[in-house]
């Protein structure tokens, strides 16, 4: 084995074990029976080869709509929906899943502003105005959808609640669109790294098959 090969070698094992640690805490084939809601579902999730394919077809649409869900007010439900646009975008279901862990009680509030800001930008530039709204605004917003109390202020709160939706879309198709050009270029390079190591174990193999053989000695 040439000193390159070993590099080559040495450097595709580092980028499998960074990927394993990555997806310690992520659902995969093997461990999808033990999360919550998934596990009623794993039986035909393990069947569906896509949703474990890291390939760009299959993660660069993962990566965009877990970015545009995490984004988007819905916290609490994201999984099963996350799992459903895994199996209508034929995405990668890991992906779109991890990228669910952004959005956590230390974040959401922050997220939602932000959404809310960005969707009422967007709506401003279409001449639709929005209500000024802050931060104990929000606050407001989350203690009364978790606490089942959003039903007497149904109509501020769909308003609300849809321009949030429009902010996460733009938001998370700002982010996905980042990620995603960093996915294809790794993507590319790991590609290439690989054709390259698998290039020189064929040429090493070629010239031991070319070298000659010794003659059997006479006696």
């Amino acid at each position: 084995m040439t000193i390159e090969e070993h590099e080559l070698r040495e450097t595709r094992t580092r980028r499998i074990r960074r990927v394993k640690r990555w997806l310690r805490l992520l659902p995969r084939r093997t461990n999808i029976h033990r999360y919550p809601i998934l596990w009623r579902f794993s039986v035909g999730a393990r069947k569906r080869i896509y949703l474990w394919s890291f390939r760009v077809e299959n993660a660069v649409p993962a990566i965009y709509a877990g970015f545009i869900l995490a984004l988007m007010p819905l916290y609490g439900i994201q999984i099963p929906i996350a799992l459903c646009l895994a199996l209508f975008l034929r995405a990668n279901l890991p992906i779109l899943v991890g990228l669910q862990m952004l959005s956590n009680p230390l974040t959401i509030l922050p997220f939602w502003y932000a959404a809310y800001q960005v969707g009422s930008s967007v709506l401003r530039i279409v001449s639709i105005d929005t209500p000024p709204l802050g931060q104990n605004d929000v606050k407001a917003i989350a203690h009364n959808f978790t606490n089942g109390e959003w039903i007497s202020n149904i109509e501020p709160l769909l308003a609300t609640f849809s321009i949030m939706c429009l902010g996460g879309i733009v938001m998370g198709v700002f982010f996905g669109l980042i990620s995603s050009f960093a996915y294809r270029f790794t993507a590319k390079r790991t590609a290439a790294s690989y054709a390259l190591l698998i290039q020189k174990i064929h040429d090493r193999k070629a010239r031991k098959s070319d070298l000659p053989s010794d003659p059997d000695s006479d006696v």
